[in-house]
């Protein structure tokens, strides 16, 4: 399920080209900022990679031919959430090498020290921090796609991040301290920056990460496992 994945996404023309782009921009984004500016760019990535990873199949009558063999719907739903975070993984280990040899081949060369700030391990944590945000929107993003139809989990992420925000704006201390609670639980803010150098590994912050991950793939097995299949309509 995980190389049907993989095959499939980057089978497709206007997905390749859409990470084109992105990788070109954030290339771009690291040679001017150095490694300090992050991922930013490249974090667009998972919704592409992502959305519709498992609507599209059900739409297409494709999941019920692979269902007619002799596997698991929970095989099946897993392999999608690693061979998104595999393609992801690709994408942004692709981006860093690029970016690495664009800085030391072409700006240093260029412009000394325009690029002063550029290192192999600020890099590597860019790069991780934005595959472990991109983890946790991926498996919001597959419970939705377990039940809207084509890429409305994009709206369903939308709309997660809207409601769990909405409460700060409030004048009401209580909600905003539930609002507070619940950005903590479902959508937890992780220092990955910190936390893959080795600080803080086991605290708070990424015990609540590594609790909202495992919940949202839980509902996204329980709905898949539980939900009538209809006919193909592409």
């Amino acid at each position: 399920m995980i190389r049907r994945f993989v095959r499939q996404k980057f089978g497709s023309a206007g997905l390749v080209v859409a990470l084109a782009v992105l990788g070109l921009v954030q290339l771009l984004s690291l040679a001017a900022q150095g490694a300090a500016g992050g991922f930013a760019m490249a974090g667009w990535a998972i919704f592409v990679i992502a959305a519709g990873s498992v609507s599209k199949d059900i739409s297409s009558g494709a999941l019920q031919m692979i269902l007619s063999r002799p596997i698991r719907r929970t095989q099946y739903l897993f392999g999608r959430y690693f061979g998104v975070l595999l393609s992801y993984a690709q994408f942004l280990l692709l981006t860093s090498v690029l970016s690495f040899l664009f800085v030391h081949l072409v700006v240093l060369r260029t412009a000394r020290g325009a690029a002063a700030d550029f290192s192999t391990a600020g890099l590597a944590v860019g790069a991780g921090q934005a595959f472990l945000t991109g983890a946790l929107q991926a498996a919001i993003l597959l419970l939705f796609s377990t039940f809207l139809p084509g890429i409305a989990d994009l709206l369903g992420l939308l709309l997660v991040y809207l409601v769990l925000n909405l409460p700060q704006f409030s004048q009401a201390p209580w909600l905003r301290t539930a609002g507070e609670r619940a950005r903590e639980n479902m959508l937890p803010s992780v220092e990955w920056a910190r936390v893959l150098r080795g600080d803080g590994a086991l605290g708070a912050a990424t015990g609540r990460f590594v609790f909202a991950l495992t919940v949202y793939l839980v509902l996204a097995a329980i709905v898949f496992s539980r939900r009538e299949l209809p006919y193909g309509q592409d």
